[in-house]
C-alpha cells in the first residue's frame, strides 16, 4: 500500500480515499482534543471508580509482589494499576501526573483502531463515520481523560482483531494478553478466535493464525487465576460481595447489550435498518418482546449499593421518562439494533457458506456472538461495558454498508 494513498478502490466502484495528508491531520486532530482535555480535567478531582483506582496504582507504585497480586482490592485485572504505577515512578503519583498517561493509551488505541478500518473498508467516507462512533463515545471520552481500567482493555482488543486482520499471530496472542489482564470479561475474545478457526472454510492455516494465539494470549489470565485460587479475581471483599451469587445468565443484561447500541451506533444502526428484510425484522420483533418481558435493570449487586441505573443513556432516559416510556423507548432501541444486526449478520451467512466471507469478517461476528453470550454473566452490567460491542459492531455494519455504496457505485458508472 503507497503512503501517499490508499489504494481502496475496486474495479468499476468509485471508492473516496483517505490520502496521507488526511490522515496526518485525523492524527493530529486526535491528538490535540485528547491534549485539550487533559488540561482541562488535570486539576478536578477524582471522578468516580478514579478514586479507589488511584489508591490501587499508588498501593502498586510501592513494589509489585506476589501478594499484592493475590488479594490487591479490585475487581479489574492487575496490568493497568502494573502500568501506571510504573509510569508514576517516572513523572510522579500525583493525580494529574498519572492522568497524563490515559490520552497516550487512548490515542494508542485510537491509531490501532483506525489502521483496522482503513484495511477493512474501502470508502474513506465510511471510515471516519465508523472512527467518530468511537471516538465521541462519551465513555471513550471519559476513559481517554481519567484513570480507568477499560482503555488498556480497548487496547488489547484493537491489537488482537488487527493481529487478525494482518495475519499476524503474534500480534493477536498480545492483544489478548493485553485485553484480558486489564479487564477479564475481554476472554470473549479467545473463544472467538478458536471458532473462527474453526469454522473458516479456506485452509487449515488458521488452526497456527487464530487458535495457537488464543491459546497463548490467554496463559497470563490462566496464571492469574491459578494465583487467585481458581476464582476469577484477586481475593478481597469485594470479590466476596460482587460474587456471593455466583455465576448467572442475566437477560435483564442481554436485553441493555441488544438496546444500547441503537442509540450510540445510530448513524450506522439506522441506514442498515431501513433495508432490512422480512426475516431481519421479525427477528428483531421477537427479540423486541424479550427485552419487553426482561426489561434493562440493574442487578442486585448494583441495587444493593444503590444504583437504579446502568449508564448515562438509561439514566437520561429515567429522569426524563416514567418507567413505562423508557421500556418502550428501551424495546424500539432493541428492535431498531436487532434489525441491523440480523441484516449485516445474514448477508454475511450467505457469504460464509459460499466460501466468500474472509477470515478477517468472520472473526468479527464470532466475536460478537461471544460478547453476547458471555457478558450476560457479569455481575454488573454497564454501557460502559458495551464499547467493545459497540467497536466491532460498528465494524461489522461499515463493512455492510461499503459493499453497498461500492455495489451503488459500481451500477452507476458507464459500461
Amino acid at each position: 500500500m503507497e503512503d501517499s494513498q490508499l489504494d481502496t478502490s475496486t474495479v468499476g466502484t468509485r471508492a473516496v480515499t483517505l490520502s496521507a495528508r488526511a490522515l496526518f491531520v485525523i492524527h493530529a486532530l486526535v491528538a490535540v482534543a485528547m491534549a485539550v482535555g487533559w488540561v482541562i480535567v488535570r486539576g478536578r478531582g477524582p471522578w468516580g471508580d478514579e478514586v479507589h483506582f488511584l489508591g490501587t496504582v499508588r498501593r502498586f507504585g510501592d513494589g509489585v509482589s506476589m501478594d499484592l497480586l493475590r488479594s490487591y482490592q479490585e475487581m479489574s485485572g492487575p496490568l493497568t494499576f502494573v502500568l501506571y504505577s510504573g509510569w508514576g515512578r517516572l513523572v510522579g503519583f500525583e493525580t494529574q501526573a498519572l492522568r497524563l498517561l490515559s490520552p497516550l493509551i487512548a490515542f494508542a488505541t485510537a491509531y490501532v483502531w483506525l489502521r483496522v478500518l482503513l484495511a477493512g473498508l474501502r470508502d474513506g467516507r465510511l471510515v471516519l463515520l465508523v472512527f467518530g462512533s468511537l471516538l465521541l463515545n462519551p465513555y471513550f471520552v471519559g476513559l481517554s481523560l481519567f484513570v480507568f481500567t477499560d482503555m488498556l482493555a480497548l487496547l488489547g482488543l484493537a491489537l488482537a482483531t488487527f493481529g487478525v486482520w494482518e495475519r499476524r499471530p503474534w500480534l493477536t496472542a498480545s492483544g489478548l494478553a493485553i485485553a484480558t489482564c486489564s479487564r477479564q470479561y475481554l476472554a470473549f475474545l479467545a473463544p472467538a478466535l478458536v471458532l473462527t478457526g474453526v469454522f473458516s472454510r479456506r485452509d487449515l492455516k488458521p488452526v497456527t493464525r487464530l487458535v495457537i494465539p488464543s491459546l497463548v494470549g490467554m496463559i497470563p489470565l490462566a496464571a492469574l487465576i491459578a494465583l487467585w485460587g481458581g476464582n476469577l479475581a484477586p481475593a478481597n471483599q469485594i470479590r466476596d460481595l460482587y460474587l456471593s451469587e455466583g455465576l448467572r445468565f442475566d437477560v435483564h443484561s442481554l436485553s441493555l447489550y441488544l438496546s444500547s447500541p441503537a442509540a450510540y451506533l445510530v448513524f450506522l444502526v439506522a441506514p442498515t435498518a431501513i433495508r432490512a428484510s422480512r426475516t431481519s425484522l421479525s427477528l428483531a420483533f421477537g427479540v423486541a418482546l424479550l427485552v419487553a418481558v426482561f426489561p434493562v435493570l440493574p442487578s442486585s449487586a448494583q441495587l444493593r449499593e444503590g444504583v437504579t441505573t446502568v449508564g448515562f443513556l438509561h439514566r437520561a432516559m429515567s429522569a426524563l421518562l416514567s418507567e413505562w416510556w423508557v421500556r418502550v423507548v428501551v424495546c424500539l432501541l432493541a428492535f431498531v439494533n436487532t434489525t441491523a444486526l440480523a441484516e449485516a449478520a445474514t448477508e454475511a451467512a450467505h457469504r460464509w457458506r459460499s466460501g466468500a466471507l474472509p477470515e478477517r469478517e468472520l472473526f468479527v461476528w464470532v466475536a460478537i456472538a461471544a460478547f453476547l453470550a458471555v457478558m450476560p454473566f457479569s455481575y454488573m452490567p454497564w454501557e460502559k461495558y458495551a464499547l467493545p460491542l459497540l467497536m466491532l459492531q460498528s465494524l461489522a455494519l461499515g463493512m455492510l454498508l461499503d459493499r453497498r455504496l461500492a455495489a451503488n457505485s459500481s451500477q452507476s458508472v458507464p459500461a
